[in-house]
């Protein structure tokens, strides 16, 4: 079983850029950069992070309910895009997105 969930967590880290929440042996742990592309647990709640050369980098603990949150929270207000528009005076209408 435990293989098998390695397993999965490798594939699902490969071509991660950036450290993200995954899910693993029943917690979220900030995994996937390139210092953490594969993981073992090490503790209850810690894991240990392997990078591409299969070098421990050391460990992470596993994320609260209160950083998982945040996390989301911070995903979804960095990919909010707001437009405003107004109409010009000679009839048209001038957008900005950002």
């Amino acid at each position: 079983m435990k293989i098998i969930s390695l397993m999965s967590v490798i594939v699902m880290l490969t071509g991660c850029a950036s450290a993200m929440p995954n899910f693993y042996n029943g917690k979220y742990y900030m995994a996937g950069d390139s210092s953490c592309q594969r993981v073992r647990q090490y503790t209850e709640d810690k894991i240990m992070c392997i990078d591409g050369d299969g070098k421990e980098t050391g460990w992470r603990q596993a994320m609260t309910d209160q950083q998982l949150q945040m996390w989301q929270h911070n995903q979804q207000q960095n990919s909010t895009t707001n437009t405003n528009c107004y109409r010009t005076y000679d009839g048209g209408m001038n957008c900005t997105t950002y």
